[in-house]
């Protein structure tokens, strides 16, 4: 993993600037963070990502028990 440090107002680029990730504020232990993508790009916070895959899972059995 990489580790990187920025303050308030700097950005980290991935892809060749493709993503563009802006920490925007720092209050305490919360960050706010600001995030540029393609639309073909999913982003989603962690515990979405995890239902998501949860109901996909899911979904996908009840296909298989079906046929």
């Amino acid at each position: 993993m990489l580790v990187l440090t920025r303050k308030a107002g700097q950005q980290i680029l991935i892809g060749k600037g493709l993503i563009q990730m802006k920490v925007l504020k720092v209050d305490d232990d919360i960050i706010s963070i600001g995030i540029k993508a393609p639309l073909h790009i999913d982003i989603d916070r962690e515990e979405i990502y995890l239902k998501k895959l949860q109901q996909e899972r899911a979904e996908s059995s009840t296909k298989k028990v079906a046929l």
